[in-house]
């Protein structure tokens, strides 16, 4: 059973079917959950849906690895996969993604991290860009927290609204294309 987080407290808005397309599953279940970052597996010519922490391996450094995940990042899961799927029930052949493209209208709050994972309430701008966090104390990227970004290249969410005078730990962000 994925341990995904409680995310009632994470406001958002789910897309419309416009905005929506489907990933397989990858031959071997790993467990995903709502919001997960994905990346696809499109080795064998099928879109296969990869967790972007597994997806993109650690480059020479953070900045580096987060242009090169920019570039295979294709959106956000919208339903859980158990990776036990299949042992008591049908396994799915298939996930809802929130498809990476400018306009879509997938809205979303992620925690917001520093450069080294650590919790990094932070005050932003309407339209402030952000990427993939890191996971603290590790050469990982996170595949649900997302990091302030001023490097164009790994700029995968923008901020949707200004967070105020007061640091913030959550961001309430949207995809860009």
């Amino acid at each position: 059973m994925p341990r995904c987080l409680d995310v009632m407290n994470q406001y958002g808005h789910v897309p419309g079917d416009a905005d929506i397309r489907i990933l397989t599953v990858p031959d071997t279940l790993v467990d995903i959950c709502p919001g997960d970052f994905l990346g696809s597996d499109s080795s064998t010519g099928v879109l296969k849906a990869a967790l972007i922490q597994t997806d993109q391996a650690w480059s020479s450094d953070l900045t580096t690895t987060q242009v090169a995940a920019a570039a295979k990042f294709v959106g956000v899961a919208l339903q859980e996969i158990d990776a036990d799927a299949g042992t008591c029930n049908d396994a799915p052949t298939c996930i809802p993604v929130a498809w990476k493209r400018t306009g879509n209208s997938f809205r979303r709050a992620y925690k917001i991290v520093d450069v080294d994972g650590a919790d990094a309430p932070t005050t932003w701008v309407i339209g402030q860009g952000f990427t993939f966090g890191k996971v603290a104390g590790e050469n990982l990227l996170s595949n649900n927290t997302i990091q302030l970004s001023t490097t164009s290249n790994d700029i995968v969410f923008r901020a949707v609204k200004s967070s105020g005078p007061d640091a913030v730990a959550y961001a309430e962000v949207e995809l860009i294309g």
